[in-house]
């Protein structure tokens, strides 16, 4: 067999070409396969990309986030549903409201504890990263967010119920113990994802902390006043529509006033400004107070008064809301 120095050349290049072919085409299976090197039962795992690297990474612990992502359901009373009839005392909101749970946001968590430990470039530039969490970490820290939001819950509804000085102190407790409430659920939801679908029983229960709540706000017995006849009605409206009982003669008391600047025209629209204040009142004690700034615009100079009233109205039951239960007077 005659082999010649040129064949044994061709030989020797055809072998360095196919392994460097091999190893041009060869990619990390962690890329597709985090598993095959990080187990499931001990980690979550996501990738990412991106042209550079900290990009890279990012992304893949913004798609190990999304492991997490949990609609979270704010509650609010749906004060719509509450009827209003005239007595002896004023008008009077019966009992009727309800609790609507409206989805205001979806949590997108930067997981604690999460690390990038694998990465690697293509020949085109791109680079890929890979993102895990250890599960039994993850655990650990959300058993203890969720105890801890337990006894806060625990002392604000004892606090609401048995030492708060006045209806807004209690309010705001209740309100606080709602929302940590809605929290711990969410932090329970988290635990789950971990933990194998095994969260910690929770000893309160968020609808009957906003039915207390609820409860509170009707039982209100409260006096309306404005110099302003019309903000009076007005306020009038938006307390009854949460249910608080009207009596002229009561000590608390909800004082609205209202000052706003003359229509003013700008390149063909007629703008109004001015802010509204909200004083909630026992006897001469201020309680809470709050002001905002309002606005509205029309192309028509006689509508657009009453844009901005259509427009604070549909606002002031929230911000009555909103005064009672985050706001206290200093």
């Amino acid at each position: 067999m005659n082999i010649t120095i040129g064949s044994v050349f061709r030989v020797a290049l055809l072998a360095v070409s196919a392994q460097l072919a091999a190893c041009a085409t060869t990619i990390p299976d962690w890329i597709d396969n985090p598993s095959a090197h990080y187990s499931e039962k001990q980690y979550l795992s996501a990738t990412g990309e991106a042209d550079e690297r900290q990009t890279a990474a990012d992304r893949a612990l913004a798609n190990l986030a999304k492991i997490f992502e949990v609609q979270v359901a704010e509650t609010s009373l749906d004060f719509s549903s509450a009827s209003v009839s005239s007595g002896a005392e004023g008008a009077v909101a019966t009992n009727e409201q309800r609790l609507s749970r409206s989805i205001t946001t979806e949590a997108k968590q930067v997981v604690a504890g999460a690390k990038v430990v694998e990465y690697y470039e293509t020949e085109q530039g791109r680079i890929h990263a890979l993102a895990i969490l250890d599960k039994q970490a993850a655990a650990s820290r959300f058993r203890q967010s969720i105890l801890q939001s337990d006894r806060k819950v625990d002392s604000l509804l004892g606090y609401a119920s048995n030492k708060a000085p006045n209806v807004i102190a209690a309010l705001n407790a209740l309100n606080q113990a709602r929302l940590e409430q809605i929290t711990r659920e969410q932090v329970n939801a988290n635990l789950m994802v971990v933990a194998d679908g095994r969260g910690v029983k929770t000893p309160h229960d968020t609808a009957a902390i906003e039915d207390t709540l609820r409860q509170a706000l009707s039982s209100l017995r409260c006096a309306v006043e404005s110099t302003d006849p019309s903000v009076k009605m007005e306020l009038q409206r938006a307390v009854t529509q949460m249910g608080i009982q009207i009596d002229p003669a009561a000590n608390l008391r909800f004082t609205g006033l209202m000052d706003t600047t003359e229509p003013e025209s700008k390149q063909g629209w007629f703008w109004i400004r001015g802010s509204y204040e909200l004083i909630f009142t026992d006897g001469d004690e201020v309680l809470a107070k709050k002001r905002w700034p309002v606005k509205a615009s029309a192309t028509s100079e006689s509508l657009v008064g009453q844009r901005l009233r259509d427009t604070v109205n549909a606002d002031l039951p929230g911000q009555v809301f909103e005064m009672l239960t985050t706001v206290t007077a200093k």
